[in-house]
C-alpha cells in the first residue's frame, strides 16, 4: 500500500520578501497569529495581505472589535496605496463585533460563523482578538472554550485566519490562542543608539520551511516592504563567469600586470588605503573599464554623493553621466546614519540582478561600519555581501579605510581582509619632504602576482603603476625610506 503526500498550498501575503522569508506564503486554511506592541503595523500589515488577496478575486472578512471601529481604520487605510476603495463591500468587507463581544462568547462566535456562511471568505481576520480574550476572560471561563470553539470552525471554514492582536513576547504562553495556531508571526521593534529599527519574527509555521530569526521591515505609503536578515546564499555554486578563469581588467596601467592579467572574475577584493590614497579613483577606474568592454556596473557609495562622484570623475575626463544615461552605470547613495544593513544587502542584490550588472563597488566598508551596531554584524555583513556577488558572478571590490598614514601599517583593521579573495593595499612614502603614493598586491588567491610595492601616481588620465622606482630605496616598508628612488622612466 502506498501514499501520496499532498503539497502544503500556501497563500501569497503581497511581498515576495515575506512570502519567501515564510517559505512560500501563510499556509492556506490555517490560523496565524500577527502579534505584537501598540503601534508595531499589525493592522497595516494584514489589510495589506487582505487587500492583495482581494486583488486576485479572493474574499475577504475583515472583523473589528473593541480596538477600534471600522470606520477609523478605513479612513487611516486610505492613506496606503494598497487601498482600494472599490474592493470594500465586494471583495474587502468589514464587519463590526463590538456589540456582539459584549453579548458573550456564543453570541460573538454565533456571528463570525454566520458571517462567515454568508460570504464564503477566502481569508477571515479578527483585529483585535486580544480584545475579544480580556473581555470574554473577564466573564469566567469562557474564554478558553470560545477559543477552541472558533479553531474547529475555522478548520470546516475553508478559509486562512489572521488573529490579530496587542501581545507581548512573555505572554505567549499564558494565552490559550497561541496553542491553538498554527502560526505566529511576531512584529516589534529594536532600539539602535538615537533611532529604532523594526523587526518580524516567525516564532511558529507548522508545514513551512520559514526562515527563522529577526528580519526587518518598512512601513511607507505602499505598506510593508521586507528585507530578509542577513544570511550567505542557500546555493553556492559559482556562475560559469566565476569559475572560467577569465579575468576582469582594471584599467589601470601596471596594476593589470601587477595581478598577471586583472581580477580574477566573480572574485571580491578589497582595497585599502589611507585617506587620500587613490581607493575611490581605483573603483571608479574598475567601473569605466567594465564600461569601456560593454560590462554594466553599479557604484554602491556612502561616503561621496552621486554629485560629487561625477565632479571627480569630470576632472579626470571621465563622463560618468552619460555612462549613467546609457544603463552602463548606476550609483547609489545610502547614509550610514541611517543604514539599515539587511535592507542595504537586500536592495544591492536587487540592483545588480535587475541590471544585469558584471561588476560591482561598496565605497566604503569603514563608513558602512557606522550604521553596524556590533563588530560581529558588520563581518556577517561583508562576508554575504562577498558570498552574493561571487554567486551572482560579480566581480566585487570593496574600500577600506586605513588608520596609519605613514609608518608600519596593518591590513584592515576592522578585520576582513579573510573574506576577501584579493588584497590591494594603497599606502604613503614620505620621500624627501613629499609624500608619494605606492601600492602593492598583498593577496591574489589562485593568480600568480608581483607582491613588490611600487609607484602609484595620478595624473590627468586617472592612476598610473610606475615599476622599479623604490628599487634603490631602503626601509621602504616602514613608510620611511632611505635613498634616492630612481626616476621614472
Amino acid at each position: 500500500m502506498t501514499s501520496k503526500n499532498t503539497p502544503l498550498e500556501f497563500q501569497s501575503t503581497g511581498d515576495q520578501a515575506l512570502d519567501k522569508i515564510l517559505g512560500g506564503g501563510i499556509p492556506a486554511r490555517s490560523v496565524v497569529m500577527i502579534a505584537g506592541e501598540p503601534g508595531s503595523g499589525k493592522t497595516v500589515l494584514t489589510l495589506q495581505m487582505l487587500f492583495h488577496a482581494a486583488r486576485q478575486g479572493k474574499k475577504c472578512l475583515y472583523f473589528t472589535t473593541l480596538s477600534e471601529p471600522a470606520l477609523k481604520v478605513i479612513r487611516y487605510m486610505q492613506l496606503f496605496d494598497f487601498f482600494d476603495v472599490e474592493l470594500l463591500d465586494k471583495q474587502v468587507m468589514f464587519v463590526d463585533l463590538g456589540a456582539c463581544v459584549r453579548e458573550g462568547a456564543d453570541r460573538t462566535l454565533a456571528e463570525i460563523v454566520a458571517r462567515v456562511e454568508k460570504h464564503e471568505p477566502d481569508f477571515v481576520a479578527i483585529d483585535s482578538f486580544r480584545a475579544v480574550g480580556e473581555l470574554l476572560r473577564g466573564q469566567g471561563a469562557a474564554a478558553r472554550p470560545f477559543i477552541y470553539d472558533l479553531a474547529v470552525q475555522t478548520t470546516g471554514w475553508g478559509a486562512t485566519t489572521l488573529l490579530v492582536g496587542e501581545y507581548t513576547r512573555d505572554e505567549y504562553p499564558s494565552f490559550a490562542e497561541f496553542a491553538v495556531a498554527d502560526g505566529i508571526l511576531r512584529l516589534g521593534s529594536e532600539r539602535q543608539e538615537l533611532t529604532s529599527v523594526r523587526e518580524m519574527e516567525v516564532l511558529k509555521l507548522r508545514g513551512a520551511g520559514y526562515t527563522s530569526g529577526r528580519h526587518f521591515f518598512d512601513i511607507s505609503k505602499v505598506g510593508f516592504s521586507f528585507y530578509p536578515r542577513v544570511s550567505t546564499p542557500a546555493d553556492m555554486e559559482l556562475q560559469p563567469s566565476a569559475a572560467s578563469g577569465e579575468r576582469a581588467l582594471l584599467g589601470i596601467e601596471g596594476l593589470d600586470e601587477l595581478l598577471g592579467g586583472g581580477l580574477p572574475r566573480g572574485s571580491a577584493t578589497v582595497v585599502q588605503g589611507a585617506t587620500g590614497t587613490g581607493k575611490t579613483l581605483l573603483s571608479l577606474s574598475f567601473l569605466m573599464e567594465g564600461a569601456r568592454h560593454g560590462e554594466k556596473g553599479v557604484l554602491f557609495t556612502l561616503e561621496e554623493t552621486p554629485d560629487q562622484l561625477r565632479w571627480i570623475a569630470r576632472n579626470l575626463g571621465w563622463d560618468l553621466a552619460a555612462l549613467e544615461k546609457q544603463g552602463k552605470l548606476v550609483i547609489k547613495y545610502a547614509s550610514p546614519v541611517e543604514l539599515s544593513t539587511d535592507r542595504f544587502l537586500y536592495e544591492a542584490r536587487r540592483q545588480v540582478r535587475e541590471m544585469g550588472a558584471t561588476r560591482a563597488v561598496f565605497d566604503s566598508l569603514t563608513t558602512m561600519a557606522l550604521g553596524v551596531p556590533s563588530d560581529r554584524r558588520y563581518k556577517e555583513m561583508v562576508y554575504a555581501i562577498a558570498k552574493h556577488m561571487r554567486g551572482a558572478g560579480v566581480t566585487l571590490l570593496m574600500t577600506v579605510e586605513s588608520e596609519q598614514l605613514i609608518g608600519t601599517a596593518q591590513l584592515t583593521g576592522h578585520g576582513v581582509s579573510f573574506i576577501a579573495d584579493n588584497l590591494i593595499q594603497l599606502r604613503y612614502l614620505e620621500i624627501g619632504a613629499k609624500l608619494e603614493r605606492a601600492i602593492s598586491v598583498i593577496k591574489a588567491r589562485g593568480i600568480k602576482h608581483d607582491s613588490e610595492l611600487q609607484s602609484l601616481t595620478v595624473g590627468s588620465a586617472g592612476l598610473k603603476v610606475i615599476k622599479g622606482r623604490f628599487k634603490d630605496l631602503r626601509g621602504v616598508l616602514t613608510g620611511l625610506p632611505i635613498g634616492d628612488p630612481r626616476e621614472a622612466k
